[in-house]
């Protein structure tokens, strides 16, 4: 009897780990475009940008901007668009 007491907490207990796990990565996700494009302004050439947060892992273009794509499979939209000139135009973190 007291054997499946000491199961049942136990399987309690990592239960409720797995719980306050997956609610931490939830949180992380989904502030981190927030947070990894943070320091980039509207204004900012494309080699500023590329400095201060590196090379996205997808780069499109289209006939009037270029986009660099940041977003992560776990992460929400993080999205950097560069007008002809390479300047950025638009930040978007959906």
């Amino acid at each position: 009897m007291l054997g499946v007491m000491r199961w049942r907490q136990e399987i309690a207990v990592e239960v409720l780990l797995f719980v306050i796990g997956f609610a931490a990565f939830f949180h992380y996700s989904w502030t981190w475009s927030e947070k990894f494009l943070a320091p980039v302004h509207v204004g900012m050439s494309k080699s500023q940008v590329q400095s201060l947060i590196g090379l996205p892992p997808h780069r499109q273009t289209s006939a009037g901007a270029r986009t660099w794509d940041y977003t992560r499979l776990w992460s929400r939209d993080a999205r950097v668009y560069f007008d002809t000139n390479d300047i950025v135009w638009a930040i978007e973190m959906d």
